[in-house]
């Protein structure tokens, strides 16, 4: 009987998760045709501010859906950019007070704010758009894409900008997901000249429609400028590949192991492995290769079933010098405050001085967990 009530309800939420996508995905196209694109073809809300641009090629273009706050972790990663010798173009999704807009435009050559619509990948958009209206002259050697959905901590982003503007590789990411379709995951990763410059490139931007469904910006998006730059014979290279996520949680004792997992891991994905952890840790086993190898098999399999980052940022932060926490870690991923705050509790010097906003922030949001009113369902959906 049970068994059967659990079928009725997954059939049923199946149904009406599709039945949203549907209807939402019918709302934003038209909300698209009948007001964004004809505001944005006019350029109403459009505003250009100039900064302090520099010489050189390296470029960012940074999206951004900023209110009426200054955060001082978009600002301490602007800084970063900038001492690493990025020009970034940063784009907000809508209006934007003056006083925000003091507040960045000292580190950015440029702050747009766009009509609203598109989210993240509309931002993209409209910033390679403007890098082109620079003209052909403009020297441009590598294109970092970011949007504001991250923390970061500043002295260990300001290693890896330093880091990536050395490598040369066309299609660099952070982290990749083989959830649904395989892809890059896109609030960070970084192009080449050569990408850029690319008839298949320019055709993926000048084909994409900037609607604000959010199913939309990750598989016409997120997903499909991997494909397309995969299809290309471009192959990312990704700085933490699943295969070295599993090397840094077996580096040391299965206990080690054990503790990592139970600690870090996003708490839906342990629940799944729970029983498994009991027992390896009661039932007096050896650490063998043997057990060794099933435990690792267990977690390959999680980590390529779900979202990467949303199974290991708080390992990654805690045990590597990874510089990114996702902000929708407790809201959407539904980890415990507790987890996050003792992942950064180390921080010292310039990142201590970040706490604040982000231990703020995740206990201000809150998780999906608790929340049921319509827009908390839709959100648990995968609809917004």
């Amino acid at each position: 009987m049970i068994s059967l009530i659990r079928v009725i309800y997954l059939v049923a939420r199946g149904t009406l998760k599709i039945f949203l996508q549907f209807a939402f995905a019918i709302f934003y196209v038209t909300l698209y045709h009948l007001w964004e694109h004809p505001r944005a073809k006019l350029g109403i809300g459009l505003r250009v501010h100039p900064g302090s641009p520099f010489g050189g090629g390296l470029w960012c273009v940074y999206a951004v859906r900023q209110t009426n706050q200054v955060s001082k972790n978009l600002v301490s990663c602007l800084i970063c950019l900038r001492r690493a010798g990025y020009n970034t173009v940063l784009i907000n999704n809508g209006r934007l007070c003056d006083k925000l807009v003091d507040a960045y435009l000292p580190y950015c050559h440029t702050v747009i704010l766009k009509p609203c619509g598109g989210r993240d990948f509309g931002g993209y958009k409209w910033g390679t758009q403007f890098l082109a209206s620079l003209g052909e002259n403009t020297p441009i050697d590598q294109v970092i894409y970011c949007n504001d959905s991250i923390f970061i901590r500043p002295s260990a982003f300001e290693q890896l900008l330093n880091r990536i503007k050395q490598l040369d590789h066309d299609y660099i990411g952070i982290t990749e997901t083989f959830e649904i379709h395989h892809h890059v995951q896109s609030w960070f990763f970084a192009i080449s000249a050569r990408i850029y410059h690319s008839p298949f490139y320019k055709a993926f931007w000048n084909s994409y429609k900037s609607y604000s469904h959010r199913e939309h910006c990750i598989n016409n998006g997120e997903v499909k400028i991997s494909k397309v730059l995969l299809g290309s014979g471009v192959l990312p290279h990704v700085l933490y590949t699943q295969s070295s996520i599993l090397d840094l949680i077996f580096a040391g004792t299965l206990d080690d192991a054990l503790s990592k997992v139970m600690m870090f891991f996003r708490p839906h994905e342990y629940a799944r492995l729970m029983d498994t952890i009991r027992d390896i840790a009661f039932a007096g086993i050896s650490d063998t290769q043997l057990v060794v190898n099933f435990l690792r098999r267990e977690l390959l399999e999680k980590l390529a079933m779900a979202n990467t980052m949303h199974n290991v940022n708080l390992l990654l932060l805690r045990f590597t010098g990874f510089p990114f926490l996702k902000k929708d870690l407790v809201h959407r991923a539904q980890y415990f405050v507790t987890q996050v705050d003792n992942s950064i509790a180390d921080w010292s010097g310039v990142d201590a001085e970040e706490l604040p906003e982000i231990l703020a922030y995740y206990r201000y949001r809150d998780s999906l967990r608790w929340q049921h009113s319509f827009s908390a369902m839709l959100a648990r959906l995968g609809v917004t």
